[in-house]
């Protein structure tokens, strides 16, 4: 099956609304199981946990491991606190997922496209969590590493941790200031 092209129904108001209703209808999208504030929670869990084991680079890890890295596991749990944020805003609009689509195609519909709370740039956020893009990006780094010296490949990696805890913290606050959500 060929995955949605979420660009599109950014673009495609109409596009977005079938999609929707078509998610709802297989019941991929449906009742919340979950309230916003525990799909928060939830999210800042995922957030907490990707800078803990960030910091952990810094001494802990290269004196256990040497030169072995774990930024890839980094920016899914900073990704994944993008993907958990974006169950809060739909679950605030009654509604849970069973799929990461049709949790993005919720958000455009209820947060784009109606309300006009998100940009495209947090969509692609989101987009980009869902895919996994940069993830990806890291393991062809890590298979031409015989091209490249260790420095450079660590520092590259470093980088994409860095921008996805960013947008990770980016995310997490607009996605609380839209719910109302207050920080304890």
């Amino acid at each position: 099956m060929k995955e949605p092209d979420w660009k599109r129904w950014v673009e495609d108001k109409q596009l977005c609304k079938r999609a929707l209703q078509a998610y709802i209808k297989r019941r991929a999208l449906r009742k919340p199981l979950l309230t916003a504030d525990i799909y928060f929670r939830k999210a800042r869990h995922n957030l907490d946990f990707a800078n803990w084991l960030k910091d952990k680079h810094k001494d802990e890890i290269p004196m256990l491991f040497g030169n072995d890295r774990f930024y890839d596991w980094c920016i899914s749990a900073y990704y994944y606190a993008i993907y958990h944020a974006a169950l809060s805003l739909i679950s605030a609009r009654s509604y849970s997922s069973k799929s990461h689509n049709a949790t993005l195609c919720a958000t455009i519909w209820f947060y784009y496209h109606q309300q006009k709370h998100l940009e495209k740039g947090d969509i692609e956020l989101i987009g980009t969590a869902v895919n996994k893009g940069d993830i990806r990006l890291i393991a062809e780094t890590k298979s031409i590493r015989e091209r490249a010296s260790y420095d450079a490949s660590a520092n590259f990696e470093f980088v994409l941790v860095e921008r996805a805890k960013r947008n990770a913290v980016y995310f997490l606050n607009k996605v609380r200031d839209i719910l109302g959500i207050k920080v304890v």
